[in-house]
C-alpha cells in the first residue's frame, strides 16, 4: 500500500483501521504525521518511520525484517526498502521498494517547484545509474498526471501497473487526488511503477481525512 496522508489532516485512527482491515505486507506513506506513525508502529514491527507535521514526513512499515535506507534528494528525499528472500520466503530474489514524494507544482513559488522537481529527478536518475539490476518498485506521490513530463520520464523507464491492470480488466485507472478530503478525486498523481514484477490486481482506497486516496496492489 502507498498513501499520502496529508500530514495532520489525516484521521490517524481511521487510517490504522483501514490498514488493519486490508493487512498489506508493506505500507509506504508520504506526509506521515506523528499520530499516524504511532498507529503504524503498533501494527508493524519493522521498517522506518520518519514523521513530521508537514510534507516532509515519510515512512515504510514492514511486517517482516527489511533493510530501509534513505535516498538523499534535493528538497525532499525518499526511502528505499530492500526485502530479502531469507526473511520474505514468498520472494525468489531480493525486491527493492522505493518510496518517493516529488515536489508539488503550483501557482505559489512555481519556479522553485519546477527546479526542485528537476533536481529530484536528476538525483533519482543518478541512483538508478549505479543501482543493482533487480526487481524494483517505485511508488508514491509523484505530483504528476500522465500528461506531465515527470510522469512520462518515469513511464519511459518503468511500467505503470495502475494502467496495466486497468486495461487488463477493461476499466480506466482511477484518480487519486482532490483539493480536499471531501472532494471527488480529480487527478491521478499517485503512481506505482515496476520493473521485473508482475502485479495481479490493484485497488484505489479512500483514506479518511486525506486529500489523496491510497493505492494497494498484489504482486
Amino acid at each position: 500500500m502507498t498513501a499520502n496522508l496529508w500530514a495532520d489532516h489525516v484521521d490517524a485512527a481511521a487510517f490504522a483501521e483501514r490498514v488493519q482491515h486490508f493487512d498489506p505486507d508493506v505500507v509506504c506513506t508520504q506526509e506521515l504525521n506523528p499520530a499516524a506513525a504511532d498507529r503504524l508502529a503498533e501494527l508493524y514491527p519493522y521498517g522506518e518511520l520518519s514523521p513530521a507535521h508537514d510534507f516532509r514526513g515519510m515512512g515504510i512499515a514492514l511486517n517482516r525484517p527489511g533493510k530501509v535506507t534513505e535516498l538523499e534528494l534535493f528538497h525532499k528525499g525518499g526511502l528505499i526498502a530492500l526485502l530479502d528472500p531469507g526473511d520474505w520466503p514468498m520472494l525468489s530474489e531480493p525486491l527493492e521498494i522505493m518510496n518517493l514524494h516529488f515536489a508539488a507544482p503550483g501557482p505559489r513559488r512555481a519556479i522553485h517547484a519546477h527546479f526542485a522537481r528537476r533536481r529530484q529527478l536528476a538525483g533519482f536518475d543518478d541512483y538508478l545509474a549505479t543501482a543493482p539490476d533487480r526487481p524494483r518498485m517505485v511508488l508514491g506521490d509523484m505530483n504528476s498526471t500522465p500528461v506531465w513530463p515527470l510522469y512520462r520520464r518515469l513511464a519511459s523507464r518503468f511500467e505503470d501497473v495502475h494502467r496495466t491492470v486497468a486495461r487488463r480488466f477493461g476499466r480506466y485507472p482511477r484518480r487519486t487526488w482532490g483539493p480536499t478530503a471531501r472532494w471527488p478525486r480529480l487527478l491521478r498523481i499517485d503512481h506505482v511503477f515496476v520493473e521485473k514484477i508482475t502485479v495481479s490486481d490493484l485497488w484505489v482506497i479512500p483514506i479518511p481525512g486525506s486529500d489523496h486516496s491510497a493505492i494497494m496492489l498484489d504482486l
